[in-house]
């Protein structure tokens, strides 16, 4: 995404990185923190609604992985440690509905990769440290 503000407003980025990301050439997952009292799955109908453009029935979601890890420095005050929980989740939607997929003018650059085509350093806000440490990420295929 060319502007910074989408990043901030649709993927609850902080000002502060989303310059970071938009320049970094990288892709992210569709993700954002929880809302007070939300369940995680009722946040992947939201992410898938809200921020990719489909819906999908309750059987064709399925958590994949919980993965965790500490984020921040000891020795700052802007940034202290906290801990992150990352609910993984895999949505299934049958060729008919990916086909008619329509990219939001805000996400242009929306698009799908399969998992054993990357690797976690093709990821920017530490989404491909995630899927690598849950063991979903796909080794790259040797040319």
């Amino acid at each position: 995404m060319a502007r910074p503000e989408i990043w901030i407003e649709r993927f609850l980025v902080g000002p502060k990185f989303a310059p970071v990301y938009v320049n970094s050439g990288k892709y992210i997952l569709p993700a954002r923190h929880l809302h007070w009292y939300e369940s995680p799955l009722d946040a992947v109908y939201s992410i898938l609604r809200d921020q990719v453009g489909l819906s999908a029935p309750r059987g064709k979601i399925s958590l994949v992985n919980v993965q965790s890890h500490v984020s921040g420095d000891v020795n700052s005050e802007k940034e202290p440690p906290h801990w992150d929980v990352c609910f993984l989740y895999r949505a299934r939607v049958s060729g008919k509905i990916g086909a008619n997929l329509t990219r939001p003018e805000w996400f242009s650059e929306l698009v799908f990769r399969p998992l054993d085509s990357l690797g976690k350093d093709d990821f920017a806000r530490g989404h491909g440290d995630v899927l690598d440490a849950a063991g979903i990420l796909g080794k790259r295929k040797k040319a």
